[in-house]
């Protein structure tokens, strides 16, 4: 490729000759295509040698250009995570859509979880707006994605009507979500099984309690009780696995929003009491992988199923990446793996672990 282009280069200038541009012109223009040729090749070179992040744990992890197959992850419990894909099939959220659907047939995801940010932009109205057609039936329609959606609620859901997001629930089979925060377990094999928890975060952050006129619902909920009732799940999960979904990160690497403060303070010591192995997470438009060192919990970021934002790293970062795409989480006995996957069916990055 390099040889080619530089070819390219020398061909432009060479042609100019026909033209009959004098000899001390062509002398000046051969010297400018010498030099254009050189800063290609150096240009090529520094791409070529630049590696992706530096990866801080010891945690089994790949990066590859393998795509997901239906072999990937063999007889597991397998399920996906979509987070802020709510751009009416624009962005990348109808290749990510696509590319779920085959994914899906592929794994034989039980369900897909998603981390908020649903509608974009300003929510909905009702259980009745089209959106819900323009920005979910219509988009998400392939057979292998007509399992059930277990959605949280994002900082944009809250600028509309957020009850209507629950509501819905009552409307379409798929549309699972039961409350502003639940949970669920699932039995992996005889003797595994897993807790899902999913809570609701815009109300815990500080900015949008702030902002009565934008986030209409957010003041009206009781943090209190939320946090009273994930304290009450986590005490009395009996599990060996422990996931948490929510929108906001905990920590988070990218210059657009980062750490969650509040999360930070009323969060994170109960994942840490309890015995949380892992928190997923949106907001952020990246695929991250963080960890803090001596701790217990993985931290995941993969909030890229529309748009993506520039990609960025931090102390606790073991891999970050800017890439329109979901992830795939494979449960096989005391083995989980999360494994971050493009609109080409290509795994971006993938680790495993044991919930010891």
């Amino acid at each position: 490729m390099l040889q080619r282009l530089i070819f390219r280069v020398w061909v432009f200038f060479d042609s100019l000759k026909i033209l009959q541009i004098n000899q001390m012109m062509i002398k000046k223009l051969n010297h400018i295509a010498l030099a254009a040729a050189i800063l290609i090749f150096i240009s090529c070179n520094e791409q070529k040698s630049a590696g992706p992040p530096s990866e801080k744990t010891n945690i089994k992890s790949t990066e590859t250009i393998k795509t997901v197959t239906s072999k990937t992850f063999g007889r597991a419990f397998n399920f996906m995570i979509v987070s802020d894909w709510g751009w009416n099939g624009f962005k990348h959220q109808q290749e990510v859509a696509d590319q779920m659907a085959k994914t899906s047939d592929s794994v034989g995801a039980k369900f897909i979880a998603t981390c908020g940010d649903n509608f974009q932009i300003s929510g909905i109205a009702s259980t009745e707006d089209p959106l819900w057609m323009a920005n979910y039936e219509s988009v998400y329609k392939g057979i292998s994605l007509q399992v059930e959606w277990f959605p949280v609620l994002g900082n944009h859901d809250y600028k509309g009507n957020s009850q209507a997001e629950i509501d819905y629930s009552k409307i379409s089979r798929r549309w699972c979500m039961r409350d502003r925060y639940y949970t669920f377990s699932k039995k992996i094999n005889d003797s595994i099984s897993a807790r899902f928890i999913f809570l609701d975060t815009p109300p815990l952050v500080t900015e949008y309690q702030k902002k009565p006129l934008d986030y209409p619902d957010v003041v009206k909920q009781d943090t209190a009780k939320e946090m009273n009732w994930l304290k009450e799940v986590l005490a009395g999960s009996k599990e060996q696995w422990i996931m948490v979904f929510g929108h906001h990160p905990v920590y988070s690497a990218s210059q657009k929003h980062g750490n969650t403060p509040e999360l930070i303070k009323r969060v994170k010591p109960l994942f840490e009491k309890y015995h949380v192995q892992f928190y997923f997470c949106g907001h952020d438009h990246d695929f991250q992988h963080l960890h803090e060192k001596g701790k217990n919990i993985e931290y995941i970021v993969t909030g890229t199923g529309g748009e993506t934002r520039p990609a960025s790293t931090n102390d606790l970062s073991v891999f970050s990446r800017s890439e329109p795409g979901f992830s795939v989480v494979s449960l096989k006995g005391d083995s989980l793996n999360v494994t971050f996957v493009g609109i080409k069916g290509n795994i971006i990055y993938s680790f495993a672990r044991s919930y010891k």
